[in-house]
């Protein structure tokens, strides 16, 4: 049976510097691609015939596909998954929506505001909430098929949980982008068992806006604290609590 590499790329989340390793291994054998929106979907029924159609390829790289994977008597797909935690990613976009205008009115008021500024807006426009509230959680929680369950509460966002670690419990190739080079690693012995081969090496970070990857993960947390007043840091923590046991899932399955 055919086995192909599927990156389920999360925004802001390594996913450039992962895609640049795959081209780098596999060439033209890799493919981009996303539907014409960035609220376009691709559910696993169509992945499928994409994967069909091209049947020359080695992986596929997309944010618009949705876990959990296509099922195929003629191919088997490897997923490739990096969570990250939720305060980084969160002052990750605000810095590239306010470096890289794309026309949105989050991306506009990055530009404008301060980022314990944009937290409040944020907070206090329901479309842009789910930006900066248990995304992550949202993005790997669908069932098959299906978008995911969602709720607003009064922290913030709320997904199924239980969903999200089913289908990250299914993710081999699982990896964290504040442990890039450690947790990749792992894979070409993975790829290995599957006859594709996958050679990692040092690349320099692609699309980041941060300046503090020399700093440890605590340092860089605390620089986020830094930004925010106290009641913004504590909401955006509470309005982050899934996407930190997701997290920390992830960490308890890598590291032991």
């Amino acid at each position: 049976m055919r086995t192909v590499i599927c990156h389920y790329h999360i925004y802001k989340n390594s996913g450039t510097s992962f895609d640049a390793l795959l081209t780098e291994n596999y060439g033209d054998k890799h493919i981009c691609f996303d539907g014409p929106f960035p609220f376009f979907s691709i559910d696993q029924e169509e992945f499928t015939k994409i994967i069909q159609r091209k049947n020359d390829k080695v992986a596929f790289s997309s944010h618009q596909v949705k876990l959990p994977v296509p099922v195929s008597l003629d191919f088997h797909v490897l997923p490739v998954v990096f969570v990250r935690h939720p305060l980084l990613r969160v002052l990750s976009i605000y810095n590239f929506k306010a470096q890289t205008y794309d026309g949105t009115t989050i991306s506009k008021a990055a530009r404008e505001m301060s980022f314990d500024e944009w937290i409040t807006y944020c907070f206090g426009n329901s479309q842009e909430l789910t930006q900066i509230s248990n995304s992550q959680t949202r993005i790997v929680g669908s069932a098959y098929r299906q978008k995911p369950l969602m709720r607003r509460m009064p922290m913030g966002m709320e997904y199924d949980i239980h969903q999200a670690i089913r289908n990250i419990d299914c993710v081999k190739l699982l990896a964290r982008t504040e442990h890039f080079n450690e947790d990749v690693k792992r894979f070409p012995k993975i790829l290995c068992e599957y006859d594709i081969k996958f050679e990692f090496k040092d690349l320099a970070p692609k699309n980041v806006t941060s300046k503090s990857f020399d700093q440890s993960i605590e340092e860089r947390i605390d620089g986020v604290k830094q930004l925010l007043s106290e009641v913004n840091y504590q909401k955006l923590l509470d309005a982050n609590m899934q996407d930190k046991r997701l997290l920390e899932h992830v960490s308890d399955l890598l590291e032991n």
